[in-house]
Order: structure tokens, then C-alpha cells, then sequence
């Protein structure tokens, strides 16, 4: 669970390139909701979260290649809502 916050760090420290939908305030919210969810969801489906876990090191590859940075809130909602039911 700590890749997972070193990410969300990284991942807010680009958060400077967000669009309007997706403001550095949303992202640092969000990131902290994601991982509260990824370590639930780890609880009760360990490969799961590591499947997560994976996910987000693969995103911030992407984002540091240029991807849009959208994309992370689009994840961050998507591990959330899957925590939630």
C-alpha cells in the first residue's frame, strides 16, 4: 500500500496539466478516496488489489509518457465505486 500513496503523490505532483473536470483539488481528494478503496477491496480480494495496484503503476507510466491526465480521476472514480458495491 505504499506504492500506492508514493503514486498518488506523483500523480498529484502532474496535476498541474488537469482539465477543468479534473482540478488538482479533485485529484488529491480523489487519490485519497482510491486508496482507502484499493485497501479495502485488497482486504477482501487480495489479487485484486494487487491487480489495482498494478494499474495505477501502469497509469503513472502513461502519464509520465504524456498521457492525459484525466485519466487518473477517471480511475480513482472507477476504484471507488467498485469498493462501494
Amino acid at each position: 500500500m505504499k506504492r500506492i500513496a508514493i503514486v498518488a503523490t506523483i500523480l498529484m505532483g502532474t496535476a498541474a496539466q488537469a482539465q477543468d473536470a479534473c482540478t488538482p483539488d479533485a485529484i488529491q481528494s480523489k487519490s485519497g478516496q482510491a486508496t482507502a478503496a484499493i485497501q479495502t477491496i485488497a482486504s477482501a480480494n487480495p489479487s485484486r488489489g494487487q491487480e489495482l495496484t498494478a494499474e495505477i503503476e501502469a497509469m503513472m507510466t502513461a502519464i509520465q509518457e504524456g498521457a492525459d491526465i484525466a485519466t487518473v480521476c477517471v480511475f480513482f472514480d472507477k476504484v471507488i465505486a467498485e469498493a462501494q458495491g
